[in-house]
């Protein structure tokens, strides 16, 4: 390989975020977790109600608390269930997946701290959750 061809492939490398940094910017709001050490920063869970049933009915999952400047980063159906980690306004931050019991957001360090994964999160509207502790 040319000098130039390999050190133009070390620049793309450089260039492209890491896939940690991705998946954190996927928000433009961050999901914060509070509690004491052990405890579950998502105390409530919640299920997606009154979308309808049609394959166009969905409620979408924004990047942030509110409409524009955010965007949609998924897409939630009726029955789907979601657990509640933070609420502002009429907004929920939610964590949801195939897997919540695995999604880690068990408290482990007595911080704020912003939600970054394994299960898919974002912000959703409250009217259309119907709410119930753990």
């Amino acid at each position: 390989m040319s000098p130039i061809a390999s050190r133009l492939g070390l620049l793309l490398v450089l260039a492209l975020p890491s896939t940690a940094e991705a998946e954190t910017a996927r928000l433009n709001v961050p999901i914060l977790m509070r509690g004491a050490i052990g405890e579950d920063a998502c105390p409530e869970t919640g299920k997606v109600i009154e979308i309808g049933q049609g394959s166009e009915s969905f409620l979408p999952v924004q990047s942030g608390p509110g409409e524009a400047p955010f965007r949609e980063i998924g897409r939630l159906h009726d029955g789907d269930a979601v657990m509640v980690c933070e609420k502002l306004g009429p907004w929920l931050g939610v964590v949801y997946g195939s897997a919540v019991l695995g999604c880690r957001t068990t408290i482990l360090v007595p911080v704020e701290q912003n939600y970054t994964g394994p299960c898919e999160h974002g912000w959703v509207l409250t009217r259309y959750v119907s709410l119930s502790k753990e």
